[in-house]
């Protein structure tokens, strides 16, 4: 009699419901952007990255990878080995600095970031879904100013932002041909973004005005992709891939709501719980990469790899139904590259110590953001670092194969600048991922 079982464990279940169940608390209970530039846009963008691609710069498009789902790149599923779950978390230390006025702070964020899983459904057919943010919006900004007609008033204005998008993406990836797949992702945005703002006289003459903003916004877009990869003499590959996102429109319920306040006492209201329907438009993105290195033996997993990716992101066709201050085209240069010592020297081929079998990451990246302040384009820039721990799996059934990975990844950083009176942010960002390859359905043969 042949039986077939999955071999997927109750605690590798247990770990993706507990794991779901904080991420579903964490899109309701975490304040995930400290940072005034998350002001403008849908907020600080969130990449689709997971730690093992962080610690390689981002550069992650043509990369072949058996072992990990890479969201950023649709068409890289067919790739995948083993069924594949993942779940990432991120911490971040920030530096925020201004001269006029004088300001030195040192902000942090943190939270759960990523949840998802993968399968290989055929030879030439690779699915993978996942929850993770889409965007963070975390301010609040005070500045003075006089009075027009009476330089002994001082106003103080006050700029508050909070909330943020989620997305949920379903990808598939077919190989239409040897070594070429294509690729599409579904994405599902969701989340509200909230501002209030508020001016307040220091005289008792006059009234404080207050007014607030929240927009609920929804839909679904595309993303497509390709990748390609050669196969070199002596296991060698060269590989490239492509990423396009279209623009796309998102719709919005937009509240708005403006009223004068007494202390903490709202006095009089000049605009009351105005509700209407909006669009926020997306902009497209495109991005291209070339990866090469040296593939393992029977498996989709390469030994050593460099990669670069150039990614452009077309600001100006961001629209909010709300108004808002616009954005610029930006673009990101990415580069990185990775190895394995056991299957990268050949010296090392029979080790079978935990060093031996770490994958160690190097990477950098350089980026125009879509932001132009006070006539001044802001910047992010950084190094990064990575390792990718192995897991070692005890106790496995006949014929059975499981991978676990403790992905680490580091990134040093600096966005903005102190020129024309901005902000600079110097900070530095830990990614943590744990990932769980399994192969699900092994045939049994009882006699």
């Amino acid at each position: 009699m042949i039986t077939y079982l999955s071999t997927i464990s109750n605690h590798y279940k247990a770990v993706a419901v507990l794991a779901l169940t904080l991420f579903w608390g964490s899109l309701h209970a975490q304040t995930n952007s400290v940072s005034p530039y998350s002001r403008y846009g849908f907020g600080d963008l969130y990449h689709s990255l997971n730690a093992r691609y962080m610690g390689m710069g981002g550069a992650s498009l043509a990369t072949p990878d058996g072992l990990n789902l890479n969201f950023g790149s649709p068409a890289s599923y067919t790739n995948l080995n083993l069924t594949t779950f993942n779940v990432g978390f991120e911490g971040s230390i920030i530096q925020q600095q201004q001269d006029l006025p004088p300001v030195n702070l040192q902000n942090s964020r943190s939270g759960m970031r990523n949840l998802s899983f993968g399968v290989p459904v055929q030879d030439w057919w690779g699915s993978a879904l996942a929850i993770q943010p889409y965007s963070f919006k975390g301010y609040q900004i005070r500045s003075s100013r006089r009075l027009a007609s009476d330089s002994t008033v001082l106003i103080t204005d006050e700029f508050n932002g909070e909330g943020g998008l989620n997305s949920v993406i379903w990808g598939n990836s077919f190989e239409v041909a040897k070594g070429l797949s294509l690729g599409v992702n579904m994405h599902y945005i969701f989340g509200s973004l909230r501002e209030n703002n508020i001016v307040n006289f220091d005289d008792f003459r006059f009234l404080d005005t207050r007014s607030d903003r929240e927009s609920q916004i929804s839909n679904f877009y595309l993303s497509y992709g390709l990748q390609y990869r050669y196969q070199l003499p002596r296991d060698r590959f060269i590989a490239l891939a492509a990423r396009f996102q279209n623009s796309s429109n998102l719709t919005s319920q937009d509240i708005n709501f403006d009223y004068t306040i007494d202390g903490n006492l709202a006095v009089d209201t000049l605009i009351g719980g105005t509700s209407s329907e909006g669009t926020y438009t997306m902009p497209s993105e495109f991005g291209f990469g070339l990866s090469y290195g040296k593939m393992m033996e029977n498996s989709n997993q390469a030994s050593w790899g460099i990669n670069a990716d150039y990614e452009t992101y077309s600001g100006s066709e961001f629209r909010s139904s709300i108004g808002g201050s616009p954005l610029v085209d930006g673009y990101k240069m990415e580069m990185g590259g990775f190895l394995t010592p056991r299957y990268t020297f050949k010296s090392l081929e029979r080790g079978t110590g935990f060093f031996n079998n770490t994958e160690y990451r190097l990477g950098a990246f350089y980026e125009k953001t879509p932001l132009n302040l006070s006539a001044q384009d802001l910047y992010n820039y950084g190094i990064t670092f990575g390792l990718g721990l192995p897991i070692r799996q005890r106790n496995l059934a006949p014929g059975e194969y499981k991978v676990s990975t403790v992905n680490i990844g580091i990134v040093a950083g600096q966005r903005g600048t102190l020129a024309n009176n901005l902000i600079r942010e110097q900070y530095i960002s830990f990614y943590l991922s744990v990932t769980f390859n399994d192969k699900w359905f092994i045939e049994y043969k009882y006699r």
